[in-house]
């Protein structure tokens, strides 16, 4: 599949970069991967930027970002370090630049990073033209390069490290009209600043490929990572997806997009950006980061696998259809959600437990059982017990019970899958085939739990199941992404379709571990039905359906891309999009991103439907896909002109009383 983005997509190994010092802290190299933040705060404020720098530097940010949009806010970073020194507050300081390379010439001298964004640091989006030729292309770099100069060899002086940040929202004219709004414009356009500095003998950079779409940020880093091993460069990455949001669906988003990357290797510092408070970010970073910080190699038979994906462009993994009762699974039929039914649920009380939830039984996939006991099986496979539920069922024996398995031959036709350990039938005898293959000969499947040992012959063993016309799902024994890659791997030349499979402790371990391997894999597109259990009825649904969401595979709810604040917003953003959230939150499959200023805005909602965008002090501007049509509406009409804008486009409907 062409030149390697990580060491191993089968194996966790760290990629290897040179050391870049950011103050005292080391990001790269041996170090363990770094947690930070931003503050929202104006920047010309002293005590609250210093207060707010001081709640991150407590909670445990290694590093804090602030932004300098002008001239008055550079001026005032002697005040705010001063300060710093005073208290005793020794966090490294990261000033955040757009549009204003003077700015940074000032912000340079009193902080110890600085971030420079290559599509507006000498650009502004005119559009005047429309297709350049090479020599204007070239003419375009130089002009670049005169501007940029000066900050790279000021920082060399001073011994500041940079972070190139490219954001998928706001690509130069120039690399749109020649890349496009993709992941190799992303690429380019940092690499055309890292080999200016490269030219001036400045090698302290941190780069990073941040997009709101988890699917396009993992594309561009692992994109920007083969052109490094091409180029033999070793520079450090930030990770981080931007505009994540708030609340849980933030964290899935994050824990997914970020998640991907460091379990291919990749990351050396994290941010992770939610509309919340801002000490709230932190100990997220921190969940995602530790299973890292402590991995070292992890190696099993890694030279019997190779790419057989392109980790370049999504394209979901081909399975053949399967029915099951009214529900299909694999081919172009969408990543379902198997809801387990927990002990202490019976089948009265669903109707009851999701009417509260404002959730109707047609909204969901499948059920999932796993009995312990024959009379469970007897009393869920009742027909008139079952009939409430109106939707297929599967499940799941503990294997004891398997070997009494002549008294379920009448009740597993009640269901639409079984799930039983690969190991279990490699042993049965004939009759259990026989049992299995007119099971399979309605709308029913069976899955099979595969186990690291039934890898080794796995291939060998699957055309028994055409052999005998079982139809087949494959899930295996844990949930980790580097053995459901091989298993894969292995199904690569037949078409079962995949299931992933957690059981967690508690929530909040679902909420990473299933965010993070689940939405790795689904964004390699591998899966093509997920169940996650150990938790609630209802929080395994929503977390599905979240995780879904989050890598854009199923959009179940209001998709909302909201930015995480800064000194440049000139609103109160978390209370502004609660406020849009309360007004819009049932509308669903409609996404709308809420963003604080116009730096990155317009283009991180390129694919939004509907777009609010702080456009100056209580104003406003609304968009409608990538194009103003109100502006400067006051800040107090602007959320009720936001549901109009709706209206007015056909895509509103009233919420549910």
């Amino acid at each position: 599949m062409g030149q390697k983005y990580c060491e191993s997509p089968f194996f966790y190994r760290r990629r290897k970069t040179r050391e870049v010092k950011v103050g005292d802290i080391g990001i790269g190299g041996n170090n363990p991967i770094r947690v930070q933040s931003m503050i929202t705060t104006s920047t010309r404020d002293t005590e609250a930027s210093v207060a707010q720098i001081r709640a991150l530097w407590e909670v445990g940010s290694e590093v804090v970002r602030i932004t300098v949009p002008s001239q008055a806010d550079a001026d005032n970073l002697p005040n705010i370090r001063k300060r710093m020194d005073d208290l005793g507050i020794k966090v490294p300081l990261v000033a955040d630049i757009h549009f204003t390379p003077q700015v940074a010439l000032k912000a340079v001298e009193y902080v110890e990073k600085i971030r420079i964004n290559p599509g507006n640091f000498a650009d502004k989006k005119k559009f005047e033209t429309f297709e350049y030729t090479d020599a204007e292309y070239q003419e375009e770099l130089e002009r670049i390069e005169e501007v940029f100069t000066p900050l790279v060899i000021r920082a060399k002086e001073l011994g500041v490290s940079m972070r190139i940040g490219t954001n998928h929202g706001s690509l130069s004219d120039r690399i749109m009209n020649r890349y496009g709004d993709t992941p190799l414009g992303m690429v380019e356009s940092a690499l055309e600043f890292i080999r200016i500095a490269e030219s001036n003998s400045y090698y302290d950079i941190v780069v990073s490929m941040k997009s709101s779409n988890p699917q396009t940020m993992v594309q561009a880093y692992r994109l920007l990572v083969s052109r490094f091993y091409e180029l033999g460069m070793e520079y450090p990455l930030h990770l981080g997806v931007t505009e994540a949001g708030d609340g849980t669906d933030g964290r899935i988003k994050s824990s997914a997009g970020i998640g991907s990357l460091l379990e291919d290797g990749l990351g050396d510092t994290i941010r992770v950006s939610l509309t919340e408070d801002p000490v709230e970010e932190i100990p997220v970073a921190k969940a995602l980061v530790a299973k890292y910080n402590h991995l070292r190699i992890l190696s099993n038979n890694e030279k019997d696998y190779e790419e057989f994906r392109d980790p370049y462009v999504y394209s979901k993994f081909y399975s053949r259809p399967i029915i099951l009762g009214d529900l299909g699974l694999g081919e172009d039929h969408p990543v379902r959600v198997e809801v387990p039914l927990l002990n202490g649920h019976s089948l009265e009380d669903l109707p009851i437990l999701f009417k509260e939830a404002r959730i109707t039984f047609r909204d969901i996939d499948c059920f999932y059982f796993q009995f312990s006991k024959m009379e469970d099986l007897v009393f869920v496979s009742n027909a008139k017990k079952r009939k409430s539920l109106d939707r297929p069922v599967c499940f799941e024996l503990e294997t004891n019970l398997l070997a009494d398995w002549e008294s379920l031959s009448e009740e597993i036709f009640g269901f639409q899958k079984w799930i039983l350990p690969l190991k279990f039938l490699r042993s049965a005898s004939l009759d259990f085939w026989k049992l299995i293959q007119n099971f399979c000969k309605g709308e029913r499947a069976l899955e099979l739990i595969v186990n690291e040992e039934d890898l080794i012959d796995l291939q060998d063993f699957l055309p028994l199941l055409h052999e005998h016309s079982i139809k087949a799902l494959f899930s295996a024994s844990k949930l980790d992404v580097y053995f459901y890659r091989k298993l894969a791997f292995h199904l690569k030349d037949s078409d079962f379709p995949i299931v992933l499979l957690g059981n967690f402790k508690n929530f909040d371990e679902a909420l990473y571990e299933a965010s993070v391997t689940m939405g790795s894999l689904l964004l390699d597109g591998i899966g093509d039905s997920i169940r996650i259990s150990g938790i609630s009825t209802l929080d395994s649904f929503r977390l599905g359906f979240d995780i879904l969401q989050a890598t854009r595979l199923r959009l179940s709810k209001t998709e909302y891309i909201s930015c995480p604040s800064c000194g440049r917003t000139q609103f109160d953003l978390q209370t502004t999009t609660a406020r849009i959230k309360e007004k819009t939150g049932h509308l669903k499959g409609v996404k709308i991103a809420v963003m604080g200023c116009i730096v990155n805005g317009p283009g991180e909602m390129a694919d939004a439907d509907f777009g609010y965008v702080g456009a100056g002090v209580g104003r406003v501007h609304l968009y409608k896909g990538k194009e103003i049509v109100k502006k400067g509406v006051p800040e107090k009409e602007a959320s009720d002109a936001l549901v109009e804008l709706i209206k007015e486009n056909g895509m509103w409907i009233e919420p549910l009383e």
